[in-house]
């Protein structure tokens, strides 16, 4: 065999011609990546526009035409499942549930993003300080150490010193943010990530007509036009916003906690008023649907339609960097928005901070939860706290039942800080000058309705009524205890 006969001949001119021209490159693509689109769409429907999803014509668009088909023949959902295994807490009963809505994950999955800096800052003060006393106390115990007289004393000593910890693992036990709801709708606010995926899609239309300018070659122009208006019509079926946002609203005030569960670091505690969603209802698993035969029709047709497309694109083979770079284009920017964080308002749940609970030990977050919100303490007791109470823990969480009992019939606005209004729940610990648990009261002999005047509660309806709704920003100070 000859050198010219080679297998390899003509390898490299076809190389050279792939990468000036590639073929059937674009058509492998657009079935790739299929969940990065549910997941873009997900995030972008319900927005200010009701039927405009602005989602790029991307790769990955055919292979979730497909996947919907299967979603909505079967399990008759759009939305894609929760990413954060967390759980919602309603306050008033107490009833906790694995949540199921995507919204709900998202909110507790980027809080570190959307949570204002105070937060981090008082977390921060607080090691700081804990960090400093712990500092001071193992100086204190190698101190000991050294001016032990006796074996015996030097064994006190040193066990006293092993059980300090390490300031470096020292932690915080819970935070707890509070945040009012001001509204809750069923639409989110037009953001940055919103409004840029209009900018995107005139950019790839942009480039798609280079090649008609400079050759008088339409198709590339015709591809991107037709993919950019079945993405579009994609996101503007009913059922997304639907799934997404669409349930009943509050008849009264109702508060939820919602948290990852026993271990986790933080719990948002969100007090909405009457008009706002039900984030209990939002958190609730699959709700019966007005039109599920529509919407398989239309994903059907959808579906067909995208396959049609992939086969009219198939074995193109001109000015094809145009339609690459069109793809690209599109499926970094769904890319970039599947993992986008975005603040709450974004998907309809416009909240705001009130204060801070954070403390080393969880029972006393409880314990400081529940004296500014009556109820709220309680309902995390049976998460965090599963196993036997103390006798003194007992008591104390019987009373605080009571005290909440007491507080909700007097009808204060459900955005009042309980602390001022109600008197203060006894000491998590026995006072050193008692030999008994004799200071928490038995039964709600202690809250007569003369503890609670009702000019009083009048006062703070009227304003709650003022200032829950107003467009102005109520201030509030983080609460951070070290004992």
């Amino acid at each position: 065999m000859s050198g010219n006969d080679s297998g390899f001949e003509g390898v490299s001119p076809w190389v050279r011609g792939q990468w000036r021209n590639p073929s059937d490159i674009f058509t492998i693509l657009l079935i790739i990546g299929g969940d990065i689109v549910q997941t873009a769409i997900a995030q972008l429907c319900a927005g200010p526009h009701r039927y405009i999803t602005p989602v790029s014509f991307s790769f990955g668009w055919v292979s979730y035409a497909i996947s919907t088909i299967r979603s909505v023949m079967g399990e008759n959902r759009l939305m894609p499942r929760p990413e954060l295994n967390c759980m919602l807490i309603n306050v008033d009963s107490g009833y906790a549930r694995r949540n199921c809505s995507w919204i709900l994950s998202r909110l507790l999955r980027d809080f570190d993003a959307w949570r204002p800096s105070s937060c981090d800052v008082d977390k921060t003060e607080f090691l700081q300080r804990l960090q400093l006393i712990n500092n001071l106390d193992l100086a204190e115990a190698q101190k000991n150490i050294q001016n032990a007289i006796g074996e015996k004393e030097r064994r006190e000593a040193e066990a006293a010193r092993r059980k300090l910890p390490r300031t470096e693992d020292i932690r915080i036990g819970l935070r707890v943010t509070i945040w009012n709801c001001n509204s809750a709708k069923r639409i989110g606010s037009g953001d940055f990530v919103y409004w840029v995926g209009l900018a995107v899609s005139f950019i790839q239309l942009c480039i798609a007509i280079v090649p008609w300018v400079l050759y008088s070659e339409w198709f590339t122009f015709l591809i991107t036009a037709g993919g950019t208006v079945l993405a579009y019509a994609s996101g503007a079926i009913p059922q997304w916003q639907e799934e997404k946002t669409s349930v009943r609203t509050l008849m009264k005030p109702k508060s939820f906690l919602l948290t990852e569960g026993n271990g986790a670091e933080d719990v948002i505690l969100i007090r909405c008023g009457p008009g706002d969603i039900d984030l209990e209802a939002l958190a609730s698993p699959q709700r019966e649907l007005k039109s599920p035969k529509t919407t398989r029709i239309v994903s059907l047709v959808l579906a067909l339609l995208w396959v049609t497309l992939l086969l009219t694109v198939a074995g193109w083979q001109q000015h094809t960097w145009y339609l690459v770079g069109v793809g690209m284009i599109g499926m970094l920017h769904n890319v970039a928005v599947a993992g986008m964080k975005r603040q709450p308002a974004a998907w309809g749940i416009d909240i705001e901070h009130e204060m801070t609970i954070i403390e080393r030990k969880v029972m006393k977050v409880l314990h400081r939860l529940e004296e500014c919100h009556p109820g709220a303490g309680s309902a995390l007791l049976q998460e965090f706290f599963p196993g036997k109470l103390t006798s003194r823990e007992e008591r104390l969480w019987a009373h605080a039942e009571q005290r909440c009992k007491t507080w909700r019939k007097r009808g204060y606005p459900f955005n009042t800080d309980a602390t001022a209004e109600a008197d203060d729940l006894p000491p998590l610990h026995r006072p050193a000058d008692r030999t008994d648990d004799q200071d928490i009261p038995e039964g709600n002999a202690r809250y007569a309705h003369s503890d609670f005047p009702s000019t009083n509660v009048e006062l703070h309806r009227a304003t709650a009524r003022a200032t829950f709704r107003s467009d102005t920003t109520l201030s509030g100070d983080a609460i951070i205890t070290i004992k």
